[in-house]
């Protein structure tokens, strides 16, 4: 029977495994946006097909169906849950047509494995009564289900964080070919080949905007689809500013550079946001940590010639 020094050895060696195996895999310079030149094409092939997305459909339901049908029957999302399932996995930069389904996986096996840990610490470490240690039990499960959730998130915050602090360095290159007369699709492919060597994400996402808006009808749905998949308030109003340039025939040149002024103008107001709650932020590690140290100094030697000339009289 494992006690819990084995639990917690195994705990730590696989946060161990799983920090060097990330941090060897930031050491091997490979390029990232030579990978997913792939998923572009597989994305153009489907965008070329008539029924393109029920053939998507049956390429994601091949795989593993009696554990699909339980995962299914379990959420009951719908096709709607799967969707937003979809666009979630995009959004954190995890490219795959089994999103419902690495989910449902990723959920339950979180979910027994901190089950199983509260159990053992509730039955063998506690003596508490059975109604306590099935709410421990219960309480682990529910912590286990809603920390798939949060990885998700934080994914999604971190690459949204990656593309944001990338953009403004991709907006001075946009604005650069469409004065040098490029249109907006070639500057998009410019731009996208250019920015992937700095930011992957960023060139993935300007790659998937060129080649939807050579193979989509519309062009403003598919700079819409761009603004979704980064969900930023920044880059809706810099693709609502670029779908107005498209719809009332305004020079894409002096667009872009309203734009890039305008992004500038933004991160100036974050930051001087940021410098305004310093002062608060400060307050409490100075009281204390700083203030404690100050009257040490200040009054410490007075305390000492207090005392010894108490002691000596």
């Amino acid at each position: 029977m494992f006690n819990m020094t084995d639990i917690l050895s195994f705990i730590l060696a696989f946060f161990i495994l799983y920090f060097t195996l990330k941090f060897l895999s930031k050491l091997r310079r490979e390029d990232v946006f030579k990978k997913r030149l792939k998923d572009l094409v597989v994305y153009k092939e489907h965008l070329l097909q008539k029924e393109s997305q029920k053939a998507y459909k049956r390429s994601g339901e091949e795989s593993l169906p009696f554990l699909r049908k339980f995962i299914d029957k379990i959420q009951s999302s719908g096709a709607d849950g799967k969707a937003r399932l979809k666009t979630k996995f995009d959004k954190a930069g995890i490219k795959s047509a089994n999103a419902a389904l690495v989910y449902g996986i990723a959920k339950i096996s979180m979910i027994f494995l901190l089950a199983l840990i509260g159990a053992y610490i509730a039955f063998e470490h506690t003596k508490l009564i059975l109604i306590y240690k099935i709410a421990i039990i219960m309480f682990s499960a529910l912590l286990g289900s809603y920390f798939v959730d949060i990885i998700l998130r934080r994914k999604i915050n971190a690459r949204q964080e990656r593309v944001l602090k990338a953009f403004p360095e991709a907006l001075d290159l946009m604005v650069i070919c469409t004065e040098a007369g490029l249109s907006l699709t070639s500057t998009i492919q410019r731009v996208a080949r250019e920015i992937s060597q700095l930011s992957p994400d960023l060139g993935y996402e300007l790659a998937l905007l060129s080649v939807e808006l050579n193979m989509l009808p519309d062009r403003r749905k598919a700079l819409q689809n761009f603004s979704d998949r980064l969900d930023s308030p920044y880059f809706k109003s810099i693709i609502s500013n670029i779908s107005q340039a498209e719809q009332y025939g305004t020079p894409i040149a002096q667009t872009m550079r309203i734009v890039a002024d305008e992004f500038r103008v933004n991160r100036l107001i974050k930051a001087e946001e940021r410098a305004a709650k310093l002062p608060a932020l400060l307050s409490l590690p100075m009281m204390l940590f700083i203030f404690p140290c100050i009257y040490l100094i200040i009054l410490g030697p007075a305390i000492i010639n207090v005392m010894y000339y108490f002691n000596k009289v």
